[in-house]
């Protein structure tokens, strides 16, 4: 199922260099999204410290 979401820019993107990798950093903003970028964060921590405590 496919949703009609529009991504509307937060600011431009810009380069940044690390070494020899560049990274293209932008974000985006999502008014249809049921989870900020936040508690994704939180979520994707918890994760890898339970399966570190396994």
């Amino acid at each position: 199922m496919l949703l009609n979401t529009k991504f509307i820019p937060l600011a431009k993107p810009y380069n940044h260099k690390i070494k020899n990798i560049i990274f293209v950093v932008s974000s985006f903003g999502n008014k249809n999204i049921s989870v900020c970028a936040e508690d994704m964060l939180f979520d994707m921590l918890q994760h890898k410290v339970s399966n570190k405590n396994q």
